[in-house]
Formats: C-alpha cells, sequence, structure tokens
C-alpha cells in the first residue's frame, strides 16, 4: 500500500512537469533550467550521501546515458505532438520494455494477475493511434521517436530497479544518478542559447524550480517505490499519468478528448485495478 501511494505522488508530479514542458515554447530551455535547478540540489546534497560501490556505477552510468536520450528524444516529439498523445504512447510502452526485462533478466516472480493488468495500459494506448496517431495531432513519422522514448524510459526503469536491489540507498543513488544526467543540458544551453538561456532563468526562474523540484521529487518516490516493492508493478502503476496528462492536455492546452484518448484512460485505470485486486 505505501509502494502503491508513492507511485501515485510521483505520476502526479511526472505528469506535471511533461505538461511544464510542452506547454513552453522554449523546452531546450525549460529542460536546462530544469536539470540546473536539480543539480543544485544534489550538490548540496552530496556531502550527506554515501558513495556506491564499484560495482553500482555501470548501473548508474547506464541509466543516466538512457535518461539523456530520453530527454533529447522528448524535446523533438513535443514540437510537433500533442502531449496527449506523445506522453500516453511513450509511457503505455515502457511497462512492456520493464516486464521483459524483468521476467527475462531479474527472475521476478510475477502472478498472472499482475501481468494482465500490466499489459491492459499498453494496448489502452494503441487505442490512440486510432483517429489521431497520424496528421498534425502526432505525424506519423514521429511514432519510431516516441516509440524509442518508451524504449529509454523502460530501460533506465529496469536498471534503476536493479541498481536498487544490490545497494539499497534509493535517495543516495538519485544524488549521484543526478550528478551524471544533470549536467549535459544546461551545458548545451549555456553554449548554444547562452543570452535567451540567461534571459530565461532570470524572468522563468519559477517556472524552472518547479519543473525541478516536480524531476526530483517524482524520481525520489519513485525509487522508494521499487525498492519496497515490484518493479515491473511500479512502472506500470506510474502509468496512471497517463490519464492525468490527457485532463492536463485539454484543460490547460485546449487539446481534444475524444473517444480514443478516453478508451485509453479507461484501460489503464482497469489494468490498475486488475493489478491491485
Amino acid at each position: 500500500m505505501v509502494a502503491t501511494a508513492l507511485v501515485l505522488v510521483a505520476a502526479l508530479l511526472h505528469a506535471t512537469w511533461n505538461t511544464l514542458i510542452k506547454f513552453s515554447g522554449e523546452r531546450l530551455l525549460v529542460i536546462a533550467c530544469m536539470d540546473t535547478v536539480a543539480l543544485l540540489f544534489v550538490v548540496l546534497a552530496v556531502g550527506f550521501v554515501s558513495v556506491p560501490p564499484l560495482d553500482i556505477w555501470p548501473w548508474i552510468i547506464a541509466s543516466a546515458l538512457f535518461e539523456l536520450l530520453y530527454r533529447y528524444l522528448l524535446i523533438q516529439a513535443y514540437r510537433v505532438g500533442d502531449l496527449g498523445l506523445v506522453y500516453p504512447l511513450m509511457r503505455g510502452l515502457s511497462p512492456l520494455v520493464v516486464l521483459a526485462l524483468t521476467l527475462v533478466f531479474a527472475g521476478e516472480v510475477l502472478s498472472t494477475q499482475q501481468i494482465l493488468g500490466i499489459l491492459l495500459i499498453p494496448f489502452g494506448m494503441l487505442c490512440l493511434l486510432w483517429q489521431g496517431g497520424g496528421g498534425d495531432r502526432l505525424p506519423w513519422s514521429m511514432l519510431p521517436v516516441v516509440a524509442l522514448i518508451g524504449l529509454c524510459i523502460g530501460c533506465y526503469t529496469f536498471l534503476d530497479g536493479q541498481a536498487l536491489r544490490r545497494w539499497s540507498h534509493p535517495l543516495d543513488y538519485l544524488v549521484w544518478l543526478t550528478l551524471i544526467s544533470a549536467w549535459p543540458f544546461p551545458l548545451l544551453a549555456v553554449v548554444r542559447k547562452r543570452a535567451a538561456f540567461n534571459l530565461f532563468w532570470r524572468t522563468q526562474w519559477r517556472l524552472g524550480l518547479s519543473v525541478g523540484f516536480c524531476v526530483l521529487l517524482s524520481y525520489a518516490l519513485v525509487l522508494w517505490a521499487m525498492q519496497l516493492g515490484s518493479i515491473a508493478e511500479a512502472a506500470a502503476l506510474r502509468e496512471v499519468s497517463v490519464i492525468l496528462v490527457v485532463l492536463f492536455g485539454m484543460r490547460y492546452l485546449k487539446e481534444p478528448f475524444g473517444r480514443p484518448r478516453l478508451i485509453a484512460c479507461g484501460l489503464v485505470l482497469i489494468g490498475m485495478f486488475v493489478m491491485k485486486l
């Protein structure tokens, strides 16, 4: 029950920061500000956490690389696609990736009911391709990019979960992971858009602070939840953020709702209910 509550709060925070990024016209600068805030937080915390053992560093580095690729692809996808299509499709694929990796490489035992609940979520996301997967809402050419984002999410989620099975220090892990993954985009913004980055930081620092806080806290809660329970189940339960993002897109970005998104949200809820019966 504690793990479920942690994941649901993390889902709300994750939906919030993705909506803020999509809402902004300068997504590179928002992510750069977000990472700057996260980096400042963990630099202040680094003196209070323990250093990971040598065998944990490959997991941290691999996860950080998938995180960076995920951020880069996210910027590309949000340029042309609806929040209510891009986000559910990329998040819907990740539970499948985590499930496959967990069953094959981690030997985690899941009940048939849990597996069925997890599978309902990506099947729900497929409904979004009906009357909305192409055209100006999300060009068909972007679907491979969105699928690659989902693969990145699934891979770094699995890596994080396995690292925490070997080193049970979620907050310490998050600090070192952030130290590796949070500096490239601020550096890129300074090199390519120094004046715009400085102006953005001065005028929209509240946005950067909010997104940075949401990212760190969301990640911390998910890591804690994965330590307490099933990695695959935590990854799937986190997809309740899909429902929130569809609603946020409709409310704040004036995106259509429609039958496909309604069915997708319904299958996510049913999948969660089946998993927790």
